[in-house]
């Protein structure tokens, strides 16, 4: 008896469910009408209603909607292609169809039992690294790097797939997020992404690498254990050295590895290029190009050197000069010296608005605001936070992350100095669209809770 398919609209015959998460399936398609093999995505049916949509559905949509125009912007051969897709507001079954990668999962090989070599491990380290310095290169956080998140396939090449909780901090576009769940996966979770979801940058996604490939080396990931233990191993405690599991590891492998692992991101590599050209030179350190012998993936290509803070899609002839400078801004930032960075974030700002690249002047003068808040310079703090929304505010979307950070920070600042109605009539404007874009339960949406639920108890 023929096997009995299901046909969207005619064309994609769907054959078989290859991955399923909280948002939907991922199918085996065939498209009939190119003859081709392909990879088609979908909500959940249980999670679409029959009748009117809620406010819920509409939210997931919307994300759903996001997922597939980031990827299709993306052009990477580490990125599968999007080659279709059915998303607007009356479409019944919203769909995406995608680049079918012909392999398997990371993490279905090392739970196979799997052993890598060391020049193995590091050349996967080193695949991803340039799709990361790619994501990164176009504003975007993958934000749940792991394992079952990288496709090896049959050449033996990887890809990174799922951006379903991609973000893009300081871009104009929200955090694609599932209310009240963790932004990641805990095993490979930064330390920021327990304690500030939504300050996460680019290092974060370094952090995740790090605990891979330290998984790859060592065969187990850097902390183990129930959600918990895994949060305070990441916040609070050391990882064993991976010389003492893998006593004939290079020493700079094993240096690179605990750097990628430090709890400050700005202590960890300046950025995926880095990363990927510091991995070159252990693969073959006289010959970065060469191919040692054992390994299952091609060595990289030396990338070119990218700037920090994180990239966003704006690109000037002053970018290098002015990147060292922001590098050693953050340097100031995670060591705690407020008061030393503040000035460099401010001049910062400047000449990013001189070079023509206003994201990244917004994204220091945001940082600058909280330097001051940090200084106990409230009055000065508030009136930052404040001309920062007012000159986002033309040009962004009301979900924009630092334009929802800037509003936020104002009127808990407002709260503050006693102007309680002026705070109540902020937050509670504000208060819907972080619960829609960043959830229920992080910390910036429960903190505007906390203060509405403080001013309206006393009055």
């Amino acid at each position: 008896m023929a096997t009995d398919y299901r046909v969207l609209e005619g064309r994609y015959e769907l054959r078989s469910q290859i991955g399923h998460g909280a948002m939907g399936f991922v199918w085996q398609a065939y498209d009939l009408e190119l003859n081709r093999h392909v990879a088609l995505k979908t909500i959940h049916p249980a999670r679409l209603a029959a009748g009117p949509r809620s406010a819920e559905e509409e939210m997931l949509r919307e994300r759903f909607r996001r997922e597939a125009r980031l990827i299709a912007r993306l052009d990477h051969p580490g990125i599968p292609a999007v080659y279709d897709a059915r998303l607007g507001p009356d479409t019944a079954n919203p769909y995406i169809v995608m680049e079918l990668v012909r392999g398997t999962d990371l993490e279905r090989v090392l739970t196979g039992g799997r052993r890598f070599s060391a020049a193995q491990a590091v050349n996967i380290a080193a695949r991803i690294s340039e799709v990361l310095a790619h994501l990164h290169g176009e504003g975007v956080v993958h934000r749940d790097l792991k394992p079952a998140n990288i496709m090896v396939t049959e050449d033996e090449d990887v890809k990174v797939i799922d951006l379903g909780v991609a973000a893009m901090p300081g871009a104009a576009q929200a955090r694609l997020t599932t209310d009240g769940q963790l932004l990641g996966t805990c095993a490979y979770m930064a330390p920021e992404q327990f304690d500030a979801p939504s300050l996460v940058t680019a290092h974060s996604d370094l952090y995740a690498l790090g605990c891979m490939l330290y998984e790859l080396l060592a065969g187990e990931t850097p902390f183990t254990g129930p959600p918990l233990a895994l949060m305070r191993g990441h916040c609070d405690q050391e990882p064993k050295p991976l010389r003492d599991r893998c006593p004939d590891i290079d020493p700079a492998l094993d240096r690179l590895v605990m750097e990628c692992l430090a709890k400050l991101p700005g202590r960890r590599p300046a950025s995926a290029h880095a990363l990927g050209r510091r991995l070159g030179r252990v693969l073959g350190a006289s010959e970065p190009h060469a191919q040692p012998s054992g390994a299952a993936f091609p060595a990289p290509a030396q990338p070119p050197v990218g700037a920090f803070p994180p990239p966003v899609q704006s690109r000037t002839a002053a970018a290098a000069p002015l990147a060292a400078g922001a590098a050693a801004a953050l340097d100031l930032w995670d060591r705690g010296r407020y008061e030393a960075a503040l000035p460099a974030y401010t001049a910062l700002a400047r000449e990013w608005a001189a070079a023509g690249d206003e994201d990244l002047a917004a994204d220091c003068r945001s940082r600058a605001a909280h330097c001051l808040l940090r200084l106990g310079e409230t009055e000065e703090a508030r009136r930052a936070f404040s001309a920062l929304a007012e000159s986002l505010a033309p040009s962004r979307p009301s979900d924009d992350l630092l334009l929802l950070d800037a509003r936020l920070q104002f009127a808990l600042l407002l709260e503050r100095s006693g102007r309680s109605q002026r705070a109540l009539t902020a937050l509670a404007h504000l208060y819907p669209t972080l619960v829609d874009v960043l959830g229920s339960e992080a910390p910036p949406t429960a903190e505007a809770r906390h203060a509405l639920v403080r001013i309206r108890r006393t009055g």
